[in-house]
C-alpha cells in the first residue's frame, strides 16, 4: 500500500475539518483540503493507460501516415513521462481483487455488452458500430445506393474490443467489450476506495452513493404517470429521465445502461482530479488523459476539462499546468482527434435554448435544475464546502442553455463529470454529518436511488440478441431511431476537411433493397 493511502488519510481528513474552525459544534468538511493531496501513483498510471490505449489504437487504424506515426509517438512519449511510476499501488491486494470483482458485477448491468439481460435500445446502433469495426478494415465507409458516408464518431470505447474482433471474430469482440467495460468500472471503484481512505471515510458508503446517484426523477415521473399517464406502475420497465423533454442529466445507473462509452471517460478524469487536484505534478500532466478521453466522448472530456481548469486556477497551480511538457503533448494529441471529430459537425443540430424555445421554457428549466441536482446540492452544501464543487454546480446550471446534438448531448454528456464530483461530495457529506441535515440528505439520496432502481427495471424485460449481420446504415434504418439524423455518426465522403488526415476508407456497399435483417 502507498504511504499516501495510509498515514496521510487521517491527516487529510483532519485538515479538512479543521478548516471550518474548532468552535463549531459540527464543523463543515472542506472537501478541497480533505481530498486532492494524493501523490501520483500507479493507479493514476493505470487510469491514464486505460483511457489512452483506445485512442492510440484508433489513431493507428484511422490516420494516414505520417499522422498516425506522430500520434503514436506523442501518446507514448506522454505516457512515459507521466509521474507515478515509482509511486506504488494505493490499495491492498484484497481491496484490489474486490474492485475487480465489483467491476465485473457492475459491468454485468451494462447489458448491451453481452445481451444476457435486456439491453437499452441504443445498443441497436452501438452493436452495429462494433460489428463494422470488428469485421472489416479501417477506416470504415459506406455506400448506400448513390450515398457515400464515412464513419466519423468518437470510437475510443470500441477500439480494444474491435481489435480483438479483427483477430478472433465478432463473438470475441463482444466478450472483449464486456471485459473492457468491467475493467474501467473496476478502476472507478479503485478510485472511490482510494478517495475514501484519503478522506477517512467508509468506502462502502461512498461506493453505494456513487452507484445509485441521480436526480429526483422519481417525483415528476410518478406525478405525470398518475395525473396524465397510464398510472403509477407504468414507470416500471420504462425509465423516465426524459420527463423534462428538452434536457436530461443522466443518473449513474442510466449512464451504465445506455452510454458506458460516455460515462467512463468522464468519471475517471473527474475522480482522478478529486484525488490529485492539489498536486502540481498531476496538473502538469492532466491534459494527456483528457485528450485521450476525447477519443471516447469529446463532451464528456469537456466537462472533466472544465473542472480541471477550475482546480488549476482556484488552487493557484495554473503555472505548473502551463509548464508541464506532458500537457503540451496532450494538446498535440488532441489536435488530430479534434480535426477528425469536428469535420462535418455543423450538420449536428445546435443552438441557444432560449432562441429555440423562448422564455416560456424557463419555469421548466428551473424545475429541472432543482430536481436533477439542486436540492441534493443544497443539502450537501449545508454539510461541507468546496470551491471545486461550487464551480461544478455553476456549470450544471449553465449547460442546458445551449442545445447540441439530437438528444441535447451538450447537457447530458458535459454534465457527467460535475455530477460525479457532486456524487462523491454527497457520499462524504452523508458520513460526516448528524441530525436533521444528515436526515435531509439521506432522504434525498434515497429518492434518487429509488429512481435509479426504476431506471434499472428495464433489465427485467426479456433480452434480445445482438445482430451479427447488420452494418450501421442497416441498423439505423431498422432501429427504433429510424427517423434520426445520423450526422453525429457519419459524414459525407469525400470530405475535403478530412482527406489529408485519414487513410483511404474501405467502402462497404449496401443495397437499399437488399438490406440484411437485423432483428426478428
Amino acid at each position: 500500500m502507498s504511504p499516501d493511502a495510509g498515514a496521510g488519510a487521517g491527516h487529510e481528513a483532519a485538515a479538512g475539518y479543521a478548516q471550518a474552525g474548532h468552535h463549531a459544534r459540527k464543523p463543515r468538511l472542506n472537501l478541497d483540503t480533505a481530498l486532492g493531496g494524493a501523490a501520483p501513483d500507479r493507479l493514476l498510471l493505470a487510469c491514464v493507460g486505460y483511457l489512452l490505449a483506445p485512442a492510440l489504437i484508433f489513431g493507428g487504424g484511422f490516420f494516414a501516415a505520417p499522422w498516425w506515426l506522430g500520434f503514436l509517438a506523442i501518446g507514448l512519449a506522454g505516457f512515459a513521462l507521466m509521474p507515478g511510476w515509482r509511486g506504488g499501488w494505493p490499495l491492498s491486494g484484497p481491496s484490489t481483487l474486490a474492485c475487480l470483482a465489483g467491476g465485473l458485477a457492475w459491468g454485468f448491468g451494462s447489458s448491451g455488452t453481452h445481451h444476457l439481460l435486456y439491453a437499452a435500445v441504443d445498443w441497436q446502433i452501438r452493436d452495429a458500430v462494433l460489428h463494422d469495426l470488428a469485421t472489416g478494415p479501417w477506416p470504415v465507409g459506406y455506400v448506400v445506393g448513390d450515398v457515400v458516408r464515412l464513419l466519423r464518431a468518437p470510437l475510443g470505447y470500441y477500439m480494444p474490443a474491435a481489435l480483438a474482433g479483427r483477430v478472433g471474430g465478432l463473438a470475441v469482440a463482444e466478450a472483449a467489450l464486456f471485459a473492457w467495460t468491467a475493467l474501467g468500472l473496476a478502476l472507478v471503484l479503485a478510485l472511490l476506495v482510494a478517495l475514501a481512505r484519503q478522506a477517512g471515510l467508509r468506502a462502502r458508503w461512498l461506493v453505494l452513493v456513487f452507484l445509485t446517484f441521480g436526480g429526483l426523477d422519481l417525483l415528476p415521473n410518478v406525478f405525470l404517470d398518475v395525473t396524465e399517464g397510464d398510472g403509477l406502475l407504468s414507470y416500471w420497465q420504462r425509465g423516465g429521465e426524459w420527463w423534462a423533454r428538452i434536457f436530461q442529466y443522466s443518473g449513474h445507473a442510466t449512464l451504465l445502461l445506455w452510454v458506458p462509452n460516455h460515462a467512463l471517460p468522464a468519471w475517471i478524469p473527474a475522480l482522478l482530479l478529486l484525488r490529485h487536484a492539489r498536486q502540481p505534478r498531476f496538473l502538469a500532466v492532466a491534459a494527456l488523459p483528457l485528450a485521450a478521453a476525447a477519443a471516447w466522448s469529446p463532451l464528456g472530456a469537456l466537462g472533466a476539462g472544465l473542472m480541471t481548469a477550475v482546480a488549476a486556477l482556484s488552487g493557484g497551480l495554473w503555472r505548473a499546468a502551463l509548464a508541464g511538457p506532458v500537457n503540451w503533448l496532450g494538446l498535440l494529441l488532441a489536435v488530430p482527434l479534434a480535426w477528425f471529430l469536428a469535420a462535418g459537425s455543423s450538420a449536428i443540430p445546435h443552438g441557444a435554448l432560449l432562441a429555440e424555445h423562448g422564455l416560456a421554457v424557463l419555469p421548466r428549466l428551473a424545475l429541472f435544475l432543482g430536481l436533477e441536482f439542486g436540492l441534493v446540492a443544497l443539502a450537501v452544501l449545508l454539510l461541507l464546502r468546496s470551491r471545486l464543487l461550487a464551480a461544478g454546480l455553476l456549470i450544471l446550471v449553465l449547460l442546458p442553455l445551449y442545445v447540441f446534438g439530437p438528444g441535447n448531448e451538450m447537457t447530458m454528456r458535459t454534465g457527467i463529470a460535475p455530477l460525479a464530483i457532486l456524487a462523491v461530495a454527497a457520499g462524504a457529506a452523508l458520513q460526516g454529518a448528524a441530525g436533521w441535515r444528515r436526515g435531509l440528505l439521506a432522504g434525498l439520496l434515497l429518492v434518487a436511488a429509488l429512481g435509479q432502481g426504476m431506471e434499472a427495471s428495464i433489465l427485467t424485460r426479456p433480452p434480445w440478441p445482438s445482430s451479427r449481420d447488420c452494418s450501421l446504415p442497416e441498423a439505423a434504418a431498422q432501429s427504433v431511431f429510424d427517423a434520426t439524423d445520423w450526422s453525429h455518426y457519419v459524414v459525407p465522403w469525400p470530405e475535403p476537411e478530412l482527406a489529408p488526415l485519414i487513410a483511404a476508407p474501405v467502402m462497404r456497399e449496401i443495397q437499399p433493397e437488399a438490406m440484411a435483417r437485423c432483428w426478428p
